[in-house]
């Protein structure tokens, strides 16, 4: 199992689609809060989202898996201690183990996962300076409401930040 994937076996965890369709707006929202609490906006450090197959070896079976990584993006400064209480409000059941990491010259990452289905929500608070975010899923089953589960869902919150 990679660090980034759940302890729950493939079929058992919350499925690619179900993660668009109910985690992403919570993200979305997250992210909203920040940039009102840094009063600023978020802008793309890389192309938007996406959708890869894996096989799942890592559970012995070949059944597949997907994976989606989503944006990273950059935003204004918000304070650690700012971070930490919004993170509270969201995540306690999304992402329900989190980390703040060490102070590493004004660099602090805080970060949120999921031990059960996998995945995990950064934030990088650049002291004074900036904030920095991106998510990604362990590995999912498909539950068969995308026709292709490498496409995202139909009605997908808009997520993603255009590239300037």
């Amino acid at each position: 199992m990679s660090y980034w994937d759940g302890e729950l076996p493939l079929a058992q965890r919350q499925s690619i689609e179900a993660f668009q369709r109910d985690y992403e707006p919570v993200i979305l929202e997250f992210r909203n809060r920040l940039a009102e609490a840094g009063e600023g906006q978020w802008v793309a450090r890389d192309f938007g989202a996406s959708i890869s197959r894996w096989d799942d070896d890592f559970s012995g079976s070949t059944q597949d898996a997907w994976e989606l990584v989503g944006q990273s993006v950059g935003g204004p400064y918000v304070p650690v201690a700012e971070v930490e209480r919004l993170g509270r409000e969201f995540f306690s059941t999304l992402y329900p183990e989190y980390e703040l990491g060490a102070d590493k010259g004004g660099v602090r990452q805080l970060s949120w996962s999921d031990p059960h289905n996998g995945g995990f929500l950064y934030v990088t608070v650049h002291e004074g300076k900036a904030t920095l975010m991106r998510y990604q899923t362990g590995l999912r089953p498909s539950d068969g409401s995308a026709e292709n589960p490498r496409e995202f869902v139909t009605n997908r919150v808009n997520i993603d930040i255009p590239e300037e």
